[in-house]
């Protein structure tokens, strides 16, 4: 989800065939939801934030809101959620 080029710990956040925030607030803005890429940015990660954190408690890992915020951004992650709900949006078609 991050702009190409955005340099991470782990790495640079690449975008092959997703999009980044300023496409999201644009066409989130075409549809009838006025949003700008900051916003868009900070949905994402609460997004990110909540999967973040349901994974930790299906497994009993305690982890602080700190720690919780670092996988959140991580690309890594946000790239294994995007490819976790692409796999489950197959199945249910099939």
């Amino acid at each position: 989800m991050m702009k190409k080029g955005k340099r991470f710990d782990n790495g640079y956040a690449t975008v092959d065939d997703g999009v980044n925030y300023r496409d999201i607030a644009d066409t989130m803005t075409e549809i009838g939801y006025t949003m700008n890429h900051s916003s868009a940015r900070n949905y994402v990660l609460r997004v990110m934030r909540k999967f973040a954190k349901a994974i930790t408690n299906q497994y009993g890992i305690d982890m602080t809101d700190e720690r919780l915020d670092v996988v959140a951004r991580s690309p890594m992650f946000q790239s294994g959620i995007a490819d976790l709900l692409q796999d489950l949006e197959t199945v249910r078609k099939h």
